[in-house]
């Protein structure tokens, strides 16, 4: 019936609340968690946006990861790029093989070694520097710029080893 149209109530979590439900909510109040929720929600939001940003350019996160690596630390073995990218060295074979047959990249063997060090092609270095100034002016757009105190303590948090 046309009259008769049913309002949309709003969306509540109809569970019951327990009391240790209760406790456990009591948790999310501590300032430290707080601000790791506030942290988590900016990182995301800005990680989307600048996602977006460079698969408009045909460049997924992996694959500018692994371009910037290569142009501003110059040639590095699968494993070294695996741990920046905190990936499996199976995942990282797919993303090198892939961006190899793209020719974004070649594997090198260095004299006396067994193992290649991938570098950038012509092609990868070309394709980097296109899409690397406009990914910076998306950065500069969304995020903050930290004071020197707050980037010191973001990155002690980074490095320690507490928990």
């Amino acid at each position: 019936m046309m009259g008769a149209m049913a309002t949309k109530q709003p969306k509540t979590n109809s569970a019951p609340q327990s009391q240790r439900h209760k406790e456990l909510r009591t948790l999310l109040e501590y300032p430290e968690v707080r601000s790791w929720r506030t942290l988590m929600g900016a990182f995301k939001a800005i990680f989307t946006r600048l996602e977006k940003g460079l698969m408009a350019e045909d460049c997924s996160v992996s694959r500018f990861q692994i371009l910037f690596y290569l142009y501003f630390e110059g040639d590095l073995p699968a494993i070294a790029i695996a741990r920046k990218l905190v990936v499996t060295r199976g995942n990282i074979t797919m993303f090198l093989r892939r961006m190899e047959s793209d020719g974004l990249i070649k594997p090198i063997i260095p004299p006396g070694q067994k193992r290649p060090v991938f570098t950038l092609t012509k092609k990868g270095t070309t394709f980097f520097e296109k899409v690397f100034p406009p990914h910076i002016e998306r950065v500069r757009k969304l995020a903050p710029a930290l004071n020197q105190d707050t980037l010191r303590l973001l990155r002690s948090v980074g490095q320690s080893q507490d928990i």
